[in-house]
């Protein structure tokens, strides 16, 4: 008597698992697949015959604009053109923190910094950003002094471009992104608080909902101005530059006002078009607390003013 009972439940968890099964593959069937990009191909190898040819190809677009605030504290440069064929280009767009004093002058200095580091550098393009990055970090530290770090900073973004490679380099919140064939991938990981507050929910400390939702989770957890830096986002490999690609650098000004699909349509045109169409979209949304806002748009095809 047991034993058919026993048996009669085996076969009652077995038939009740088939068809949870079974529902759950037809749930699986009948869900829309959600669209998305393939990973970039950004490849370990340039491909064959696409030197840039004396740079000719290169053009650079400018965004600078002071926004609703009441200071400019964005700063940025690009190398001159006459150091391209013997040294590449170098660019850099740095967003002082306009909560802190000085936000200026710390952009100021670590981009300044930079420049002139480039200007005489003689390394492997692979040490080039990184050591130009310790030499902004260490001219933000003495213009501050000890007692005035955090108490200013600025984010700072960086590409090197040496014949078809393009590395970069990023500290804070500002962001680098790749167009190519039609699709805008953001190349670094920002350093804020949201994500500190995703691993912690990934370790079970805390809560996704806390990740999204914390009001402070937009915060910087590295940037200039604080000492020694925290995070640094460096590759471990160059972005491969194919024609018809832009790179291009900016402050959150800008992304913050432009979402990433208004983005890729006005970087279709050529990099001066561009640059010119972003910042009139801008101000023609003309928010009541718009940032500083500060682009570089570096486009490896025709158009655009050369640097």
């Amino acid at each position: 008597m047991w034993l058919w009972i026993v048996l009669a439940i085996v076969v009652a968890a077995v038939l009740t698992a088939v068809v949870i099964l079974l529902v759950r593959r037809r749930r699986r069937r009948e869900c829309p697949q959600i669209p998305y990009a393939d990973p970039i191909q950004l490849g370990t190898e340039p491909i064959p015959g696409s030197a840039l040819s004396d740079y000719a190809q290169l053009s650079v677009g400018k965004v600078h604009e002071q926004g609703a605030r009441e200071s400019q504290q964005d700063c940025f440069t690009v190398s001159p053109a006459e150091m391209l064929e013997e040294h590449g280009l170098f660019a850099v767009v740095a967003d002082g923190m306009g909560g802190l004093s000085d936000g200026d002058k710390v952009s100021q200095a670590a981009v300044g910094a930079m420049l002139d580091g480039f200007m005489s550098a003689q390394t492997e393009p692979g040490l080039m950003l990184p050591g130009l990055l310790g030499r902004a970090n260490r001219a933000v530290n003495e213009l501050l002094g000890e007692e005035g770090l955090s108490h200013s900073g600025s984010t700072l973004v960086a590409v090197y471009v040496r014949d078809t490679a393009a590395y970069y380099i990023s500290v804070g919140d500002s962001r680098i992104c790749l167009l190519r064939d039609g699709v805008l991938y953001q190349l670094n990981r920002e350093h804020i608080y949201r994500n500190e507050l995703f691993t912690a929910a990934i370790n079970g400390t805390g809560s996704l909902e806390q990740a999204v939702n914390h009001p402070k989770a937009g915060g910087l957890t590295s940037y200039l101005g604080m000492g020694q830096l925290k995070y640094v986002d460096l590759p471990a490999q160059p972005v491969w530059l194919r024609p018809g690609d832009k790179l291009i650098l900016m402050s959150d000004g800008v992304y913050n006002a432009l979402p990433a699909d208004e983005l890729v349509q006005l970087l279709e045109q050529d990099v001066s078009q561009a640059a010119q169409a972003m910042a009139d979209r801008i101000k023609e949304k003309n928010f009541k607390y718009q940032d500083n806002y500060t682009a570089v748009i570096i486009g490896w095809g025709k158009g655009g003013d050369q640097t």
